[in-house]
């Protein structure tokens, strides 16, 4: 299922500069971590980049299968201040 969500996702934001999800749920799949980049975002609030999101994988029929989705959507910008924190 990761595969084919990191897949669906990239093809929304084909720019994306990071997308990776990682796994809380101890290998099922119910609660997962999505870290998307993309200068997409740029001038949206937060709460439209997760619809925004939301909304493609439940298009795409990925959502039915995830009890929780914690989503960071950031622009490039925020990601390279994220790492420079973390550093």
């Amino acid at each position: 299922m990761y595969r084919l969500m990191t897949c669906k996702v990239q093809t929304q934001y084909p720019d994306a500069i990071e997308c990776k999800i990682v796994d809380h749920s101890d290998g099922c799949g119910a609660k997962l971590e999505l870290t998307l980049v993309s200068n997409t975002f740029e001038g949206m609030p937060l709460l439209k980049r997760h619809r925004e999101v939301q909304n493609h994988l439940k298009e795409k029929g990925l959502f039915d299968e995830i009890h929780a989705l914690q989503i960071k959507a950031w622009t490039g910008e925020q990601w390279e201040k994220k790492k420079g924190e973390s550093g």
